[in-house]
C-alpha cells in the first residue's frame, strides 16, 4: 500500500489529457511531469517525475521515478525508486499495467527488483495493484492492494522466510529478546482492511517449520517444529477485538525452563482478547488450552503494560491436569533442585487459581487417584484423593486429603485421612490424625505449620507412636534387623526460625527398656550442614535382646547409660560425653559368651579391649560377670576412654566375678581416634555377618 500511493498520484497526473477528452491520436506523442514533493499522512515522496509515451491509440509506455520516499515505520526511507511499464493500457475509463517492474536502490528491506501490475479506474477511483518477487529475510513476499476512495484492502504473503533472519528483525524491532541460529522457515499470509490511515480489520495466518535452532543464551531452542498460528483483529474503538488460534503438532521446544514435546503431547490453544491501546490493557476474555494427557485449562484476566506488575488479574481453571505429563512439562521445570524435583507421578489434578497484581490470592486443588514417588525413595503415596483450599486472608478453609498407602524412607504407611484448616499464614489439624506404620500407628493430636512469609517458619507436633515391630522396621529401612518393639511419645516438637526443638522429653521404648531424649535441638535441618544437640538416657535395656540382633555374641543382663552434650554436624558426632554400664542392683542373670568377649577384645586392635587368656577358659562357652560398661568423652576427634572401674594400667570393660571361671576384659588405651574406633566396630559387625540369633 505504501509503495503505491506515489504511483497513484502520478497516474492521475498522466491521465489528465485523456480524462479532459483530448484524443491521444492528435499531436501528443508523450507527456512528462516533474513534481518537487508529494506528501500525505505518514508518507512523503521527493522529486517525483512521470513520463508517458504513446505507443498507439490505447497503449502507452509509462515510467515513474523518485529520488526518495519516506514511509511509515518500520519501513523508514527508501531511495532510487523506478517504476516502468512498457505497455500500459490507457483510456478515458482506466489505466492498466499487466507486466511492470519496480526497482528500489536502497532502504527497507534492501535493494529490490520486483514485478508490479496495477489497474486504476477513473470513474470509481479504484486502484488494484499487485507486487511480486519482494526479497526479504531469505524468502519472497508478494503484496496486493485494492484501494477505493473510502476503504482499502491489503494482502501480503510471505514464503520460506528464514527463521534466524526473521528473529533478528524482530529483535531490532524490540519484539524478541534474542535472535536464534539454525535452520527453519516461516510462512505467513496477512489480509488487512481499513480506511485512510486507520486499520479496521485484519486476518493473519503463519506457520513455522524448523529443523533445529537455539539462541545464544540457551534459553530458547527447538527441533523438528511444526507450528501454526491464526489471528483476526477487529477495531471497535477504543478497543481491538482479537481472536487467536495456535497449534503445535510436531517437534520439541525448550523455552527456559519449560520443555514441550509436541509430538508426544500436541497443543491446541484458542483465545479471545481485547486490546485497549489508550489504557495499555490486554483483557483475556477467554483462553482455552488443550494438551492431551497433560493439561486442559480455561483462563481469564487482565494484563496492564503500564504497571510494574504486568499481571493485574488472572483466573486459571485447570479443568484436567493429567500426570505424568503435567508434572514433566509444567511442574518439574520450576521444582528442579528442590525436594520435589525428581518424582514419578500418576493420576489427575484439577485446580482453580486466582492471581491479582502478580500474586496468588486463592487456590483450590482437586486430587483424584494421584500417585507420587520420590526418585531417591524418600517418600511416596498412591491413591491420593481430596480437596486442598487456601486463600490470602485469615478466613480458615478446610482441606481433606486421603491416601491408600505410602512410605517414608521405605517405611510403609497404611491408609490415612488428614483434615486441616488453613489461613494465609498457618495450617493446623482440624481433627486428630491416625497413620498406620507397619503394625503400629502414629497418632497425631497436634500438627501446626506457620508460614507467614510464604516459607515454613514454625512447626509444632504432638503425638504418640504405638508399638512398632523393630524387626519389620529395620527390614524396611534395609538396616540390620533388630528384635523388640519401638514406641514413643512425641511431646510438643517445635520448629521455628530454622531450628527444631523438643519441648519435653522424647520417649522411645525399645529392647524392653526406655530411651529418653531431652534438650533436643536441630538447627537448619535442610541446609548443607545441619547441626544437632541432644542429651540421652538409656534405662534398663535388655542386653540379650539387643545383642541377639547381631552375631556379635550373647550378653545377658541389663544396661543403663547416658549421652550428655551430643553435638553433631552433618549427622556426624563432633562432641559428647557418654557412658554405659550395668545398673546398680541389677537382679538379672549376668552371662557373656566367649564370642562376645572375643569381639569386645578385638575392638581397638587390642587397645580398647584387653587380651583374653587362652588357657582353660577357652573350653567355656560363656562366663558370669559382675559388671560391664564403657565410657567415651569425644572432643576434637579423640575419645578419652574409660570402663566400669580402674584396673592395673587400664580399666575394666568386663569385670568378672570372684568365683571361677573368672573373666576380666581390660582396656589399656586411654585415648582412641574416634573414626578408627567406629571403623573397627563396623568391621566386627560386617565380619560376623547379619545373622539374627
Amino acid at each position: 500500500m505504501v509503495f503505491l500511493r506515489p504511483a497513484r498520484t502520478a497516474l492521475l497526473l498522466c491521465a489528465v489529457l485523456p480524462v479532459a477528452g483530448i484524443p491521444s491520436g492528435q499531436a501528443f506523442e508523450g507527456l512528462e511531469l516533474e513534481l518537487a514533493n508529494l506528501e500525505g499522512e505518514g508518507w512523503a515522496v521527493n522529486r517525483l517525475q512521470a513520463r508517458l509515451v504513446w505507443l498507439d491509440e490505447s497503449r502507452a509506455s509509462l515510467r515513474l521515478t523518485a529520488e526518495s520516499a519516506t514511509l511509515p515505520e518500520p519501513l523508514g526511507t527508501v531511495s532510487g525508486l523506478q517504476l516502468a511499464c512498457t505497455s500500459a493500457t490507457v483510456s478515458a475509463q482506466q489505466i492498466r499495467c499487466r507486466d511492470g517492474q519496480l526497482h528500489i536502490a536502497s532502504g527497507y528491506p534492501g535493494p529490490q527488483q520486483m514485478r508490479i501490475s496495477f489497474d486504476y479506474r477513473f470513474d470509481s477511483q479504484q486502484l488494484r495493484a499487485h507486487l511480486d518477487g519482494i526479497r526479504l529475510d531469505g524468502g519472497l513476499l508478494s503484496a496486493g492492494i485494492v484501494h477505493d476512495p473510502g476503504a482499502w484492502e491489503l494482502t501480503i504473503e510471505g514464503k520460506v522466510l528464514q527463521l534466524d533472519a526473521v528473529t533478528r528483525r524482530l529483535v531490532a524491532a524490540g519484539l524478541l529478546p534474542a535472535a536464534v541460529d539454525g535452520t527453519g522457515a516461516v510462512g505467513f499470509t496477512a489480509r488487512l482492511q481499513g480506511a485512510g490511515s486507520v486499520l479496521q480489520t485484519g486476518q493473519v495466518t503463519a506457520g513455522i517449520h524448523s529443523e533445529t535452532f537455539s539462541d545464544e543464551p540457551g534459553d530458547l531452542a527447538g527441533e523438528g517444529l511444526e507450528l501454526s498460528f491464526e489471528a483476526t483483529l477487529n477495531r471497535r474503538a477504543p478497543r481491538w477485538d482479537i481472536r487467536a488460534d495456535f497449534s503445535g503438532q510436531q517437534g520439541q521446544l525448550y523455552a527456559n525452563p519449560v520443555y514441550i514435546d509436541f509430538s508426544a503431547h500436541p497443543v491446541q490453544a484458542t483465545g479471545r482478547f481485547e486490546w485497549l491501546p489508550q489504557d495499555g490493557q490486554l483483557r483475556i476474555r477467554s483462553l482455552e488450552y488443550r494438551q492431551p494427557d497433560t493439561l486442559r485449562l480455561h483462563a481469564e484476566g487482565v494484563l496492564d503494560t503500564g504497571r510494574a506488575e504486568l499481571l493485574e488479574r488472572l483466573s486459571l481453571d485447570v479443568q484436567q491436569g493429567s500426570f505424568p505429563g503435567l508434572y514433566e512439562t509444567w511442574l518439574r521445570p520450576w521444582l528442579t533442585g528442590g525436594p520435589l524435583g525428581d518424582l514419578q507421578t500418576g493420576g489427575h489434578l484439577g485446580a482453580r487459581l486466582q492471581f491479582e497484581h502478580g500474586e496468588l490470592q486463592a487456590a483450590h486443588l482437586r486430587l483424584t487417584g494421584v500417585a507420587v514417588n520420590d526418585g531417591e525413595a524418600r517418600f511416596g503415596f498412591s491413591g491420593l484423593d481430596g480437596e486442598i483450599a487456601w486463600a490470602r486472608d485469615e478466613v480458615p478453609r478446610q482441606s481433606v486429603v486421603s491416601w491408600d498407602q505410602g512410605h517414608l524412607f521405605r517405611v510403609p504407611l497404611g491408609a490415612a485421612r488428614i483434615a486441616t484448616l488453613s489461613t494465609v499464614s498457618a495450617l493446623h489439624l482440624q481433627e486428630a490424625a491416625r497413620i498406620a506404620i507397619l503394625d503400629g500407628e502414629l497418632q497425631l493430636d497436634t500438627f501446626e505449620v506457620g508460614y507467614p512469609g510464604g516459607s515454613i517458619e514454625r512447626l509444632r507436633v504432638d503425638g504418640i507412636l504405638t508399638p512398632v515391630s523393630m524387626r519389620a522396621l529395620t527390614r524396611s529401612l534395609g538396616w540390620q534387623e533388630f528384635a523388640g518393639k519401638l514406641s514413643g511419645v512425641i511431646p510438643d516438637v517445635r520448629y521455628e526460625n530454622g531450628n527444631l526443638e523438643v519441648g519435653g522429653m522424647l520417649l522411645v521404648r525399645v529392647f524392653d527398656g526406655d530411651i529418653t531424649l531431652s534438650n533436643l535441638r536441630l538447627a537448619k535441618p535442610f541446609s548443607v550442614i545441619p547441626r544437632l544437640w541432644v542429651d540421652a538416657r538409656v534405662n534398663n535395656i535388655d542386653l540379650e535382646e539387643l545383642t541377639g540382633t547381631f552375631s556379635f555374641g550373647r550378653i545377658e543382663g541389663r544396661l543403663d547409660g547416658r549421652v550428655d552434650g551430643l553435638y553433631m554436624e552433618s549427622w556426624r558426632p563432633v562432641a559428647f560425653d557418654a557412658g554405659f554400664s550395668t545398673p546398680s542392683g541389677d537382679a538379672a542373670r549376668h552371662r557373656i559368651s566367649q564370642k562376645a568377649v572375643d569381639n569386645i577384645s578385638s575392638i581397638g586392635g587390642g587397645g580398647v579391649g584387653g587380651a583374653l587368656s587362652r588357657s582353660f577358659l577357652r573350653f567355656f562357652k560363656d562366663f558370669p560377670y559382675d559388671r560391664l560398661g564403657l565410657r567415651c568423652r569425644l572432643k576434637n576427634g579423640i575419645c578419652d576412654m574409660g570402663g566400669v572401674a580402674p584396673a592395673a594400667n587400664g580399666y575394666y570393660i568386663v569385670k568378672g566375678r570372684l568365683l571361677p571361671p573368672r573373666l576380666d576384659v581390660i582396656g589399656y588405651a586411654n585415648r582412641v581416634d574416634w573414626d578408627s574406633l567406629v571403623s573397627q566396630l563396623m568391621a566386627v559387625i560386617e565380619r560376623q555377618g547379619s545373622e539374627v540369633q
